[in-house]
């Protein structure tokens, strides 16, 4: 599968953006809940263990904002770029 730019930095915009609630709602009841629909953009590991214990690590998101902006050109061009895709890409 090959990625274009738009995808890329799509996919670094969730992972700056994304909030921690359905992760958290993830990790306090982990069974029965549909996932599909939930932001979990944010969450680079998910473990329940046999005892039931969740451990959750979440993403680096200075690190995914700091690829974006060296993606946009860095600068102060690229921030006003960053900041314009950021504000414009949240729901």
């Amino acid at each position: 599968m090959e990625l274009d730019r738009d995808e890329i930095l799509n996919a670094l915009r969730q992972t700056a953006l994304s909030r921690p609630n359905d992760a958290i709602s993830l990790a306090l009841d982990p069974r029965n809940i549909p996932t599909d629909k939930m932001d979990l953009w944010g969450v680079s590991e998910f473990k329940v263990n046999s005892a039931g214990t969740v451990e959750v690590k979440f993403t680096d998101r200075v690190k995914a904002i700091s690829l974006l902006l060296e993606c946009t050109g860095g600068g102060e061009e690229g921030l006003n770029a960053l900041l314009e895709a950021l504000e414009g890409g949240e729901d």
